[in-house]
């Protein structure tokens, strides 16, 4: 039984609402203090970054296609084939929009006249 304690600690350090990871992150809080009091912030705000930077560079195999799921998630790319109006809806569209302007010169004027 003694065996499987290191293994569940482990399992457990970062599932949250176990008292795991509780103590993971009392550590990691302590750490941080740590160096806070120490070095100050932007010393201590580097290390960070650089440790997040490294469990990167380390964790994921697929360094490319992480970061390009990423990218595309935040800034999804445009379409691949563009909307292209044919010249028979161009025409349509902008026989539409003199007909309106005409039908709105035309209530005007009655207006006007009364």
């Amino acid at each position: 039984m003694n065996e499987n304690r290191p293994n569940s600690f482990l399992r457990n350090m970062f599932r949250i609402g176990t008292p795991e990871c509780a103590v993971t992150f009392s550590v990691i809080a302590m750490i941080l203090a740590v160096l806070y009091l120490l070095l100050g912030f932007w010393k201590t705000f580097l290390i960070a970054v650089l440790m997040v930077l490294g469990g990167f560079l380390g964790g994921v195999k697929n360094k490319k296609e992480f970061v390009s799921s990423r990218i595309n998630r935040l800034f999804p790319p445009k379409s691949t084939v563009p909307y292209k109006e044919t010249n028979e809806e161009i025409s349509r569209a902008i026989r539409e929009a003199r007909e309106r302007e005409d039908a709105r010169r035309a209530r005007e004027s009655a207006d006007t006249d009364k």
